[in-house]
């Protein structure tokens, strides 16, 4: 699967712009601000239907306009499909496949498979635990529709939870038979997503345990581990655990026990990454975190995903660049679209890459084709 063509109307800081695109390797390159981000942003929407800048819709859409257009022509399986993610203030957000509208956002994740590495990525180390959660979940999520409605529902449960401990909170009353519903809606769908969580971390270990000794070496070991919050996927034990916790959910007038607290642990020679690693190893690390997530999407889909590179390979050092450089050209099948402040460092990383392979600069919104 890749796309062929990309069409974009007051979508951040372009008026408009048509771009052919490769199969292999898209490079755009330019200075800072100039809306090379912005490009992969818009297939990010493509993709996910929103984008990963900002979480509301009306920030895509350029200043002073009141909607954007975000089109795609792209070959799925052999054949040709339209791809649309289209806004307009006051009246929301709408995803076209072929022409055909579709009821729920949600039915779309997974349509284009696509991974993307982004500069502030050192977050799934260095911030809090939602980021690695959310790691997990978008990737999860890409190959498996009833994880997915399994994770919109337990959000919705954990909701009308929170809401029945606030209105305790305010008339003074608890009311064990309430809570006792929502509790008995909650626990299935938290054992289901942590079973699919755990089945994922153990898939997941070796694939980036190989990626990370391409680009490092074999000489460091990392690991990651998956820390569930309810330690055992039982009814017993979530039971249990509940049980403990009302008294301080109560209390906090929040549901604090439960599949939206797990976390991941990230190690190197078992020592924690976030506190002992420098920011190479940190920003390795990571790389190597998406690539095996790039792989093991492309096992589960049986597809080559797209790759989204954002202004990641600035301060790594060459031995790392040539590494990356590498697994791009005989690894990844995918579609690559890469951003980068140097059009010079892309053709010399790429200069034996065997890959059919576009350069673009950008420029005041503007995005030309270079040879």
């Amino acid at each position: 699967m890749y796309i062929r063509r990309l069409h974009l109307i007051q979508f951040r800081n372009y008026d408009e712009l048509q771009l052919e695109l490769s199969e292999g390797i898209n490079c755009f390159t330019g200075p800072n601000g100039a809306g090379k981000t912005n490009v992969l942003d818009a297939i990010h929407y493509l993709a996910f239907t929103r984008g990963f800048r900002a979480s509301q819709d009306v920030q895509a859409v350029q200043k002073g306009a009141n909607f954007f257009f975000n089109g795609a022509d792209l070959v799925k399986n052999g054949q040709d499909r339209k791809v649309q993610c289209n806004f307009q203030r006051g009246k929301g957000k709408k995803i076209m496949v072929d022409q055909q509208p579709l009821k729920k956002m949600s039915e779309h994740i997974g349509y284009i498979p696509l991974v993307a590495i982004l500069p502030h990525d050192t977050d799934l180390i260095n911030g809090p635990s939602a980021g690695r959660r959310q790691f997990m979940d978008m990737l999860i999520s890409q190959y498996d529709a009833v994880y997915l409605r399994n994770l919109i529902q337990y959000n919705r449960v954990i909701e009308q939870r929170n809401a029945l401990l606030r209105m305790f909170a305010s008339q003074g009353h608890v009311d064990e038979d309430q809570l006792e519903l929502w509790n008995m809606q909650m626990v299935p769908l938290g054992i289901a997503i942590q079973l699919k969580r755990a089945e994922f971390a153990e898939m997941f270990m070796p694939v980036f345990r190989e990626y990370f000794k391409q680009i490092v070496s074999d000489l460091e070991v990392p690991t990651i581990r998956y820390n569930p919050n309810v330690p055992e996927p039982t009814e017993e034990a979530w039971n249990k655990a509940l049980k403990e916790k009302e008294a301080r959910d109560l209390i906090n007038q929040y549901t604090g026990l439960g599949v939206h607290r797990d976390d991941l642990s990230f190690q190197i020679d078992q020592r924690s990454v976030r506190n002992y690693g420098s920011q190479g190893q940190q920003k390795t690390f990571v790389i190597s975190l998406k690539l095996a997530q790039y792989a093991l999407l492309q096992q589960q889909k049986d597809q080559p995903p797209i790759l989204l590179l954002d202004d990641i390979f600035d301060k790594l050092d060459q031995h790392r660049l040539a590494r990356i450089a590498g697994i791009m050209d005989e690894v990844i099948q995918g579609q690559i679209f890469i951003t980068d402040t140097s059009l010079e460092r892309m053709r010399q990383v790429f200069k034996e890459s065997k890959r059919d392979i576009s350069f673009f600069q950008v420029e005041n919104g503007k995005a030309s084709k270079v040879e």
